[in-house]
């Protein structure tokens, strides 16, 4: 069983190893905040349909939300306090945990709102991405589940991935 946080090196390693990041940016610049930096136009309209969920149920301005694009898919990492999701979706995941390619992975949800609120916005955002992967022709759903400590994400060592056919 692999920890949570090799999963996320993993991913990362997944992305420096294909290609280098589709848009230019300086050490110091701060990631792009505009989805129309993901190449792939199927990956690009399913972040326009994040967006619009983030902003219409949380009021997540776009400013908040970080986009990088790689050879082979994109993530999109939310620094709101009140939800705030962090998405890749793969369309190559050169068989990272035995994952499909074509694949839509859940990193991690964070908000500074109470567990019973945060458990009842997080079905909701799980319900939409079910839809919104079958929209957008993304064919798998992943998320990681933590045996160890549940309660404190900080510390969590190691995750199971589950992987879900949507259509």
């Amino acid at each position: 069983m692999k920890t949570f946080n090799q999963l996320l090196s993993r991913v990362k390693t997944i992305f420096g190893l294909k290609a280098t990041s589709a848009t230019a940016t300086t050490p110091n610049a701060e990631p792009p905040t505009d989805h129309s930096v993901v190449s792939a136009p199927r990956i690009s309209a399913a972040f326009a349909a994040i967006e619009k969920y983030l902003a219409e149920n949380y009021g997540t301005p776009t400013a908040k939300l970080n986009y990088q694009d790689y050879a082979n898919g994109a993530s999109l990492f939310s620094k709101d306090i009140t939800f705030a999701p962090s998405l890749v979706i793969l369309t190559d995941s050169d068989g990272l945990y035995n994952l499909p390619d074509n694949v839509m992975m859940l990193v991690s949800v964070t908000s500074t709102k109470d567990e019973d609120w945060l458990i009842e916005e997080l079905c909701k955002f799980l319900v939409f991405l079910k839809e919104l992967g079958m929209t957008h022709r993304i064919q798998h759903f992943a998320i990681a589940f933590s045996k160890d400590k549940p309660d404190h994400p900080a510390t969590v060592k190691t995750a199971d991935v589950t992987c879900i056919r949507l259509y």
